[in-house]
């Protein structure tokens, strides 16, 4: 039997070799899609974690209300419980704490101060002047860098001297300590500051520290090393702790680890620390980060699998036309052993003996392969961009994936040849699929993974990943119910022609319906191809148009702290983009709704005078940003009274009546890039007195838009209802000019305040009006001149989600509450999604319009909590130290070419090539096999006095009126998958449904140059063989016949 199995080989070499390239190059595919999720997903895992917001991976730990003589013990055990959290990462902590207050000596207002250690002090904040403080002796006689606006306030310089009063507060002691200031400092932007009690403001004139309703001056912080905090016996307000663990060294094992870690610290916390905290708490990302790219890679692997499947699939197909064919090439050489007395037991273990050595040598070149070929991929992008580059390797899972591949490939092509050997009477394979409904079988399976597909489940199963294979193979087996009517028809066409080769190649055609035989693998081989190419396309447009539509502009930055005038002509000048404008992004309340689940609704708000070259997502064909929000901003633009840079203003009033009167001025202005400010004073008296309004314009090109005095007074002198009529006069720096726009008006329609006007005189502004002082409510007794028109609600545009949530329709009355203003608002348009808001309940608004309608209501805090930029030409922000920058290009890298996204693009790199390949040799296999089956009929046509190029136009007339019309019928349904199958396939991140949805591509020049390449391959190896079988036609085939 092996003599035999060696002779065979001798003789059938090329046939063999042909068969082993085929087993080989699908083993060698499974090869690399099982090196892509076993060793790559796990090496992707781990560069996702190391390439997070550092924010995201770090861990604080909250703690409060600690007593002196803990303090030192209650850091030591939350340093220890975060080191835990994170083990086995090695990680760093930074802690920060702040003292009780404590009243500052000589003082009449009750005024307080407190400590505060910040362990990593110079990278939160500049020093102006002086040094940072060092750990003393004493930890009662600390050096203390005070921050500038508290400096300025109590008139200290580097060198004073300043003394904290003891406090005893229950189970709070604090100690006298005696400061010396060392040094000046400047709060950095976005360093935590807003973590600080004041804010980093250092002042505060009406603070209340939480432990009783009283309101009091506050200054500081005194920043004082925290060793120094610790053991001076001081009681802390509160102190947290943040650590960050190095990932370096992070696996998949080792992230699972320390997620379950986290997930369990904030009870071990609070067990730890028991009585001596008042309040503990953990927070952190990492767990929630790590689910996330869990998922996004989960999504990834399920779309390499189906890769792999399509990859099988059309293996197998190409191995079932080798069998067959091969058997057929060997039906002589059967029949003549049946005769010589081999059994059909001896016939089958020699073919699986055959076969066990093809599975063996293609699994020896299939593993190498795979791994050369994988560490191909990887020094290509995506991969190598996304610091996925590895060598050569070989793992158990890819030994067995290829082992088994290479089986079931051989044992198909086995069973193949064996059911191949059948009497002449027996239909052919593609007869009886079509006969049997196999194939309806199968499109009933196929119809099923699209249900399974279009139920868009999060988590990928066994159907969803065969479900793109089953289709593409369910339409070529009906695509292939179309040849033998579509030959018919050809030959009854053809006979109309009087030339003899068209005519005897449409004939032979129609006649030898086993000629198409090779039509599955064709078609099923140009769908995969086209389907392959398409699906990569679509693939990259969504990702495209998901990350346009979440950065939701060119360049958004989120701010760390409120906004101040002058940032946007410094964020233009670094970025030079042409337009930037402040943005807001905040989750609101729409009257009693707050969302659903993940769902909150999101307002965003910029400057859509210029929405064409700021917002960015899709909209449906025909529909840009500009039209879908005309009519959200106010007609006129907002002018104002100029102030120059550095001026002061002063404020003089006076009351009637014999309650002392308040106002606490709040002056809005607006800078060059549309931001307003605000810019308060401390209340005071209406004695006549002038008091001076500092800081207000740092910058050039400020205008003040709008004032507001909101009126008080003490309830303890009220006997009876008082009326009390008063006068404002603000003093401008220069000329008020032109106040005939400016609007007057009382923030709430009560009847607290009426008679509310404002008249302009020189550099002098007047307001005047009649406060009813009847114990009613403050908030309505606030007077409120403004530069601008304020609508009656602000003009929105709501996404597709949030209308169908609320049934609302373009004319919709709405209620929205920003911050704690409610804020009415009326529906212009609904768009499919707002920009930057894509997976919420979006709700866009033209911030100028929603900053006049706040301030109408008495709210002058402008919404701004970020910055959107339109054609930036850089996007390094970091010298602002405003916050974090996420730019369109930046997301569309990350989701395009990140470590857990990279394995789709490049397994599809390999699933073309491969399906041309495998199309090439099958067609190949087949015209050649039926060649030398009528290499007899060939040379009688000559002995009838055909010439070989007729006999040439013949064969290739037979067999491009087979191989054509499957090739078009393949591209047709590899286009029907694009549509149909493709949208299906690409899901978000998270594996949800992308926003917006994913729209079919089909990229014309690629899929066009794909077809032509597989049409010229076809009819070179058709015309090859043709012309070989027509050169080699004569008497001698006749002779050997004979």
């Amino acid at each position: 039997m092996i003599s035999l199995l060696l002779r065979r080989a001798r003789a059938q070499w090329p046939v063999l070799a042909a068969l082993l390239a085929v087993v080989t190059l699908g083993a060698t595919l499974l090869g690399v899609c099982a090196l892509l999720v076993t060793r790559t997903a796990p090496v992707a895992l781990s560069v996702a974690a190391q390439q997070s917001d550092p924010q995201r991976m770090a861990v604080t730990a909250y703690t409060s209300a600690i007593a002196g003589k803990d303090a030192r013990a209650v850091t030591d055990a939350t340093r220890s419980i975060l080191a835990g959290a994170l083990a086995p990462f090695p990680s760093t902590s930074a802690a920060r704490a702040s003292s009780v207050m404590r009243e500052l000596p000589g003082r009449d207002d009750k005024a307080q101060a407190y400590l505060s250690g910040v362990e990593d002090l110079p990278d939160r904040a500049a020093l102006v002047t002086g040094r940072w403080p060092k750990a003393g002796a004493d930890p009662r006689r600390p050096e203390t860098v005070l921050l500038e606006p508290t400096a300025k306030l109590l008139r200290l310089t580097v060198g004073s001297r300043v003394r904290l009063k003891a406090v005893a507060i229950g189970d709070a002691p604090a100690p006298a300590v005696d400061l010396t200031v060392v040094g000046i400092a400047r709060p950095a932007p976005g360093a935590g500051w807003d973590r600080d009690l004041l804010d980093g403001a250092g002042f505060d004139p009406n603070h209340n520290d939480g432990t009783s309703l009283r309101e009091f001056p506050a200054y500081g912080p005194f920043l004082v090393d925290l060793g120094d905090l610790l053991g001076g016996g001081s009681s802390l307000l509160r102190m947290e702790i943040t650590a960050r663990p190095s990932l370096d060294s992070a696996t998949p094992a080792r992230l699972n680890t320390a997620a379950r870690n986290v997930l369990g610290a904030d009870a071990r916390l609070t067990g730890t620390l028991g009585e001596r905290a008042q309040f503990t708490r953990v927070a952190s990302d990492l767990p929630y980060t790590l689910n996330a790219a869990r998922n996004q890679q989960d999504v990834t692997q399920a779309a390499v699998l189906a890769v792999a499947v399509l990859g099988t699939m059309l293996t197998a197909a190409a191995l079932a036309l080798a069998g067959r064919l091969t058997a057929g090439l060997r039906s002589s050489e059967t029949a003549l052993l049946s005769a010589l007395g081999t059994s059909r037991v001896q016939l089958a273990v020699t073919a699986a003996l055959e076969a066990g050595l093809i599975t063996l040598v293609s699994a020896a070149v299939a593993v190498p392969g795979s791994s050369l070929l994988h560490s191909a991929l990887s020094h290509l992008e995506p991969m190598a961009g996304a610091r996925l580059t590895t060598g050569p390797q070989v793992s158990g899972t890819q030994l067995v994936t290829v082992l088994a591949g290479a089986l079931i490939l051989t044992v198909v092509l086995t069973l193949t040849a064996l059911r191949a050997e059948a009497p002449h009477g027996v239909r052919g394979r593609r007869e009886l699929l079509a006969r049997s409904g196999a194939d309806l079988l199968l499109v009933a399976f196929a119809g099923l993974g699209w249900w399974q597909l279009h139920a868009r489940r999060t988590e990928a199963d066994v159907l969803q990943v065969l479900a793109p294979g089953l289709l593409l193979a369910a339409g070529a087996a009906l695509a292939l119910r179309l040849v033998p009517p579509a030959l018919r028809l050809a030959d009854r066409m053809a006979a109309r022609s009087d030339g003899l080769p068209l005519p005897l190649a449409a004939f032979e055609a129609a006649r030898r319906p086993q000629a198409a035989a090779a039509g599955l693998l064709i078609c099923l081989a140009a769908a995969t191809g086209t389907f392959g190419v398409a699906l990569a396309a679509t693939w990259d447009r969504s990702q495209h148009d998901q990350a346009d539509l979440s950065v939701g502009t060119d360049l958004a930055l989120t701010l760390t702290t409120p906004p101040v005038a002058g940032q946007g002509t410094a964020i233009a000048r670094a970025t030079g983009a042409r337009v930037v404008s402040p943005a807001t992004d905040r989750g609101i309340a729409v009257g009693q709704w707050l969302g659903g689940s993940d769902e909150t609704p999101r307002l965003v708000a910029t400057d859509t005078t210029h929405a064409g070259e700021l917002l960015r997502g899709r909209l449906p064909s025909g529909q840009d940003w500009a039209s879908a929000t005309r009519g959200l901003a106010p007609a006129n633009p907002v002018t104002g009274i100029p102030v120059t840079a550095g001026a002061t203003l002063t404020v003089t009033g006076t009351a009637t009546g014999p309650i002392p009167v308040r106002v606490a001025p709040q002056l809005l202005l607006q800078d060059p890039a549309g931001l307003r400010s605000l810019c308060a004073g401390a209340p005071i008296e209406l004695d006549g007195r002038a008091h001076r309004i500092t800081g207000c314009a740092p910058v050039d090109g400020v205008r003040l838009v709008a004032v507001a005095l909101p009126v008080d007074y003490d309830f303890s002198y009220l006997v009876d209802v008082v009326r009390s009529d008063f006068t404002v006069t603000l003093g401008l720096p220069g000329a008020a000019g032109d106040v005939s726009g400016w609007k007057t008006f009382a923030a709430q329609e009560t009847g607290q305040l009426s008679g509310a006007a404002m008249t302009a005189t020189g550099n002098r502004l007047t307001m005047s009006g009649t406060a009813l002082l009847n114990g009613g409510p403050t908030t309505a007794l606030n007077l409120i001149t403004t530069a601008f028109q304020a609508p009656a609600a602000v003009p929105v545009v709501v996404s597709r989600q949030f209308a169908d949530a609320l049934s609302v329709s373009a004319g919709s009355a709405l209620d929205l509450t920003v911050g704690t203003t409610i804020v009415p608002a009326k529906v212009t348009g609904i768009v499919p999604a707002v920009p930057g808001a894509a997976r919420s309940p979006g709700v866009l608004a033209d911030i100028d319009a929603l900053s006049r309608v706040l301030t109408a209501h008495g709210d002058l805090t402008y919404p701004a909590d970020a910055w959107w930029a339109g054609s930036p030409s850089s996007a390094d922000l970091a010298e602002l130290h405003l916050g974090n920058a996420t730019t369109r290009a930046g997301e569309t890298q990350r989701l395009t070419s990140g470590p857990l996204n990279a394995g789709l693009p490049a397994v599809l790199r390999l699933l073309v090539p491969a399906a041309v390949l495998l199309l090439l040799a099958g067609v190949l296999l087949h015209v050649t096999h039926d060649l030398r089956d009528r290499a007899v009929e060939v040379a009688r046509l000559r002995g009838l006095g055909m010439t070989g190029r007729e006999i040439r136009t013949t064969l290739l007339g037979q067999h491009a009126a087979i191989l054509l019309p499957l090739l078009m019928a393949g591209t047709l349904v590899g286009g029907l998958a694009t549509v149909v199958v493709a949208p299906l396939l690409i899901r978000s991140e998270t594996g949800a449904t992308p926003v917006p949805s994913v729209l079919p591509s089909w990229p014309w020049p690629a899929e066009l140059l794909l077809i032509a390449l597989l049409v010229a391959g076809c009819t070179l190896a058709a015309g090859a063989v043709a012309t070989v079988q027509a050169r080699r036609a004569g008497a001698a085939q006749l002779r050997v016949v004979s």
